[in-house]
């Protein structure tokens, strides 16, 4: 075969490939515009301190930088939050925000294990009650939140990897999460 009549074959085949591609030609299209009442707006959900908040250990209040906790104390932080949630079917959760208890210096032992029973130990109050469904579409409201931290005191000696460590609470924060 010549080389003329092999390119017209590929040309052809290539040809019908890039229509058979294509669709058809011709092909009808129609759409309908629905007239709607209004619009839709995404609802919010946004939390601020009202106050500074106080810490209180052995029913004081008191200065963390003057703080040595012992394993069995309970440290207590109590604020004023003012907290705007609107939104259909909307629920939302409270919680220490992460880094809230952190070790001072990460490569210690001593500041990772004290930061770990502090967090751990945690508990959480939101108007005195647990915070499985604190906030719903309410508009804004003044919560008060509360948050005890116990140092364990699990008597079998495992605190003392905690002994001289030094936890970081500048980083302290409540934050709210939609519930789904």
């Amino acid at each position: 075969m010549n080389k003329l009549v092999k390119g017209s074959i590929a040309g052809a085949a290539g040809i019908a490939l890039l229509l058979g591609g294509a669709g058809t030609l011709a092909s009808w299209n129609a759409s309908a515009t629905v007239a709607s009442e209004s619009a839709i707006t995404a609802g919010t959900l946004n939390i601020k301190a009202a106050d500074t908040g106080v810490w209180v250990f052995n029913n004081e209040k008191v200065d963390l930088k003057d703080i040595k906790i012992v394993p069995g104390d309970k440290l207590t932080y109590t604020s004023t939050f003012e907290v705007t949630a609107t939104g259909d079917n909307l629920k939302a959760t409270a919680a220490i925000g992460k880094a809230s208890i952190s070790a001072l210096d990460f490569k210690s032992d001593a500041d990772v294990n004290l930061a770990t029973k502090l967090e751990t130990s945690a508990a959480f109050t939101v108007n005195g009650k647990a915070t499985d469904a604190i906030v719903t579409n309410q508009g804004t409201q003044k919560v008060v939140v509360t948050v005890t931290i116990t140092f364990p005191n699990e008597g079998a000696g495992d605190e003392n990897k905690a002994m001289t460590g030094s936890v970081n609470l500048n980083d302290f924060t409540v934050t709210l999460s939609q519930k789904n």
